[in-house]
């Protein structure tokens, strides 16, 4: 990982660990609420992909009746690019997840699984429309990745490996 002081004003304001942290504890929240159980690792390196890519974003906030596995088949164009969009934001998902570690607000079961501590992470609404709207995306994945409760059946859907 590249020192932060070297890294471009723009990536660090857009792929800021706090505010990728807010994202991926939404995610984790609504996975846990639904499924009763942590939200494996594997799962959680979607989150970013899907919530700040700005297509794929509305396109599951406009289709939240729908699966999103269903919304990235009636949209493969959202999936171009998309194996190497979520390679490219794992760096990011480690720093959030190394801040959320460091402030006590996740543990990490033995088998992989992501849990959020209760009232760790506040829930308040986020600065900015925008933010807002990433936050909700996560949500919305989160329910939707524990209804799945399938790792593999979500990444070969994607067309992706782990």
């Amino acid at each position: 990982m590249r020192d932060w002081s070297y890294r471009p004003f723009e990536e660090r304001n857009l792929f800021n660990p706090a505010f990728c942290a807010v994202v991926l504890a939404a995610a984790i929240r609504e996975y846990e609420r639904i499924s009763g159980k942590p939200m494996p690792y594997s799962l959680t390196l979607l989150v970013l992909p899907m919530c700040l890519h700005l297509n794929s974003r509305e396109q599951i906030l406009e289709n939240k009746r729908l699966s999103v596995l269903r919304v990235f088949a009636l949209r493969p164009d959202l999936l171009v690019d998309f194996a190497e969009r979520a390679r490219s934001l794992v760096q990011y998902a480690t720093e959030a997840f190394a801040l959320l570690a460091s402030k006590d607000c996740i543990k990490v079961g033995a088998d992989g699984g992501i849990s959020l501590i209760p009232r760790r992470v506040s829930p308040q609404p986020l600065s900015t429309e925008d933010a807002e709207r990433c936050r909700a995306a996560a949500v919305v994945l989160g329910r939707n990745f524990a209804q799945i409760n399938d790792r593999v059946t979500v990444y070969t859907s994607l067309s992706i490996r782990p």
